[in-house]
């Protein structure tokens, strides 16, 4: 646990210095560029801040890194969580839409709103956040959870290794400090971290996490007069029987997804 707690801290020093270094060092001598000066900070401070997360923990071996997983060709498997992370994209916005505005308060809309809509924007919610959330919730801090929980108490059974996922989840969620995200960040936690106990890689989570920011991404090029934190009803023109049967339709595909990947995925 003190590992995990560790890593946590340091992810945010590490996103908190970035940001300031941006703000303060860099950004004065960049103001003739050309560019919105929210995207450019968010770019600039993400950039920097993955590129230290990254050289630290692979370098210090917080998240081990090795060619094993790639090399047992788990295609089926990356093929099912491809489909799954597209599958679930409707349900799940759908059903924390179900919970009340005041809980679920977007602080971040403008900002979402400036890096969907600018290819820059990418960088940061394509590549950066996937790969870096994915090294340290899922192969640092949850890989020292499950050591944590196998060493203090006698073994790891399945509810024990659930303990672990939604300690890491509840983390990962707590990190993002959006109301709009907390929630969806921790379900995704939970699945996240499924996928890393049973396969002993980050590769899943990193796929299934990629999948699913960048058709965020390319919603919001595909609906520009659409803001980013509109309701489903509204990609749907209003149509509430269209959206209904899309959620259902998507979700009859979701479940046999899940099914057949734990048969698939051997526990590491």
């Amino acid at each position: 646990m003190k590992h995990a707690l560790i890593f946590v801290g340091f992810f945010l020093l590490c996103q908190a210095l970035s940001a300031l270094l941006v703000q303060f060092a860099i950004l004065p001598f960049l103001t003739g560029a050309d560019y919105d000066t929210v995207v450019l900070h968010t770019l600039l401070s993400s950039i920097l801040y993955s590129t230290i997360i990254l050289v630290t923990f692979i370098g210090m071996k917080w998240c081990p890194v090795s060619g094993n997983y790639i090399s047992s060709k788990p295609i089926g498997v990356l093929g099912l969580v491809s489909l799954l992370s597209l599958t679930l994209i409707l349900p799940s916005t759908w059903t924390l839409e179900l919970l009340p505005d005041e809980w679920t308060k977007n602080l971040l809309a403008e900002t979402f709103d400036k890096l969907l809509k600018s290819p820059e924007g990418y960088i940061v919610i394509g590549i950066a956040a996937p790969l870096v959330e994915e090294v340290v919730f899922r192969g640092a801090i949850l890989r020292k959870l499950l050591e944590w929980m196998n060493e203090r108490f006698g073994g790891l059974t399945n509810k024990k290794a659930w303990i672990a996922i939604a300690i890491s989840a509840l983390f990962f969620s707590a990190i993002h400090m959006n109301p709009a995200q907390i929630p969806h960040a921790f379900l995704g936690g939970l699945l996240l971290g499924w996928l890393y106990y049973r396969t002993g890689s980050i590769i899943p989570g990193f796929i299934f996490h990629w999948i699913n920011n960048s058709a965020a991404f390319l919603l919001a090029w595909m609906f520009p007069n659409i803001k980013t934190d509109a309701k489903l009803i509204e990609y749907f023109g209003g149509n509430e029987t269209a959206l209904i049967l899309s959620v259902i339709i998507s979700t009859i595909v979701a479940i046999p997804c899940i099914w057949q990947l734990n048969r698939m995925m051997k526990r590491a």
